[in-house]
């Protein structure tokens, strides 16, 4: 390879790495007049995570998740959530399918109805071994019984060998 050949490879390299880096700087300018920020809100309620999607940081610490729409907007204030209904599962814009709306998965903490039906199961577990060792302690102590009852009639001599 001549030494002007091996300047030309480098001199494209460079030049390569520069347009890349001028594309990342122009990607990443924001014009300030614009004001954009993303603003999410929920849609809809806490779900448990898929299996294949546990390892995920959303499904982080209960294995729970909840969808989200994200989109940008200027700098007009987001619209009120009435008190009696905290989590809106829809919103006029959001009926209307808003341009540039993103989905997106927040974590989200326990779901009672789940935490509930998991408590009852463990209290229907509990019972199930509560019950299964009382009957057997009460089998072992009516045989242990019954042993010793034998040994005492043997003893006394109340059971005569057939002989």
């Amino acid at each position: 390879m001549s030494p002007t050949t091996a300047a030309s490879i480098v001199m494209k390299l460079i030049l390569f790495m520069l347009l890349c880096v001028v594309n990342i700087i122009h990607a990443q300018r924001v014009d300030p007049s614009l004001n954009l920020s993303v603003t999410c809100r929920p849609f809809g309620a806490c779900e448990p995570c898929p299996q294949d999607a546990l390892h995920e940081p959303f499904c982080h610490p209960f294995g729970n998740r909840q969808l989200m729409h994200c989109s940008n907007t200027t700098s007009t204030p987001p619209p009120t959530i009435p008190a009696d209904h905290p989590h809106p599962t829809s919103t006029p814009s959001a009926a209307s399918g808003a341009l540039g709306e993103t989905p997106a998965w927040q974590p989200c903490g326990r779901i009672p109805t789940q935490e509930r039906a998991d408590f009852y199961e463990f209290v229907a577990c509990n019972l199930f071994f509560a019950a299964v060792a009382i009957g057997v302690s009460l089998l072992r102590s009516r045989r242990i019984e019954a042993h010793q009852a034998r040994r005492l009639a043997v003893r006394i001599g109340l059971v005569r060998g057939g002989g």
